[in-house]
């Protein structure tokens, strides 16, 4: 018998101005990075994501109206382009597949909406199934419950969050009730948005308000419902910026969010009720885009957009304080950092 692969982490990153996507293998114990593999993005890389059979990757060419699926060499780390999609929708900017690897879900920034795609046994990008025009500056999808609902966070103007309910076999959304949830203000901006340890509380980094929104999640209606909204800025800092990403750490103690023109993490503390309390801002290169934890959640890796470099920080057991250990110079405006198992 053939002896099996070990697993091990390794980390992607997009380049958006290189039209690359690099491989780095992982050191989990040092948290360093060494490039493995650099490989051809066919278009203007963005956000990526893996099919749940580890061996597709896709991604949204984030300046375009392109999509694409490539086939990964778990070994090499070499991707092999399987095809690309223009669907026409300008600037795609952030997708996932369902849990099963039967549709692949896309949110369009410019050109508005959600697209859903069938994927094909190979991994290939295949028929549109649907597309809802949800309006512009659609910027993230989540889904829920085993996909039975999926979320489209919408930045100002829009300033929204698209609420549907997903039909898995047949790939279709419809709104649910109610279809929008409305933010705290005018110029909040729902960015990006996960779920917290328990699945019960769902947390929205908002672009324009510089805030994390909290909300209580109904998992029999697939509904959100704000409860706390808390800033992701010093109280003595005046000088503004937008959000952009947000996540919890595996240990479910801590969240994390990232700030552009302040350029840091912020980290807060998660109550037993979900609710929020900063517990420090860490420094972080230019316009901090996109960020991942490894899965053990020792390690933070920070790609900064306008500084073409990404930096490694060891994450405290103890205080979820984020202490930096290397810069890796990652190549021309990266989009996204996805750390994952292979």
């Amino acid at each position: 018998m053939a002896e099996s692969r070990q697993k091990r982490t390794v980390l992607f990153a997009s380049l958006t101005g290189d039209e690359q996507i690099k491989l780095y293998d992982f050191d989990p114990h040092s948290g360093a990075l060494e490039l493995r593999a650099v490989n051809n993005a066919h278009g203007p890389s963005g956000a990526l994501c893996l099919h749940p059979n580890g061996k597709v990757l896709y991604d949204a060419h984030v300046l375009s109206t392109t999509l694409a699926s490539f086939r990964l060499d778990p070994d090499s780390g070499e991707l092999t382009l399987i095809n690309k999609v223009d669907t026409g929708i300008e600037t795609p900017a952030h997708l996932i597949t369902d849990g099963h690897g039967h549709f692949l879900l896309t949110a369009y920034y410019t050109g508005g909406g959600i697209t859903v795609h069938r994927l094909e046994a190979d991994g290939s990008i295949g028929e549109l199934v649907q597309y809802i025009n949800t309006g512009e500056k659609a910027h993230a999808v989540l889904a829920a419950v085993e996909d039975s609902f999926v979320f489209v966070p919408h930045v100002s103007p829009v300033n929204k969050t698209s609420q549907f309910r997903f039909d898995g076999t047949a790939g279709l959304l419809t709104p649910n009730n109610p279809a929008e949830l409305v933010p705290p203000d005018d110029n909040t901006g729902p960015r990006h948005i996960c779920l917290g340890p328990d699945g019960d509380v769902a947390y929205i980094v908002n672009e324009q308000g510089n805030t994390v929104t909290a909300h209580h999640f109904d998992p029999a209606r697939g509904t959100l419902t704000a409860f706390q909204n808390v800033s992701t800025l010093p109280a003595d800092y005046t000088e503004g910026g937008s959000t952009a990403h947000v996540e919890v750490h595996p240990n479910g103690r801590w969240l994390y969010a990232s700030n552009r023109g302040h350029d840091s993490i912020v980290g807060f503390q998660i109550a037993a009720d979900g609710s929020l309390r900063p517990f420090g801002y860490f420094p972080v290169p230019a316009s901090p885009r996109s960020f991942n934890i490894d899965p053990s959640g020792s390690f933070l890796y920070c790609a900064g957009e306008a500084a073409d470099r990404m930096t490694a920080y060891q994450v405290d057991g103890v205080s979820g304080a984020l202490e930096p250990l290397t810069d890796y110079p990652v190549g021309k405006s990266p989009f996204w950092v996805m750390m994952t198992t292979l």
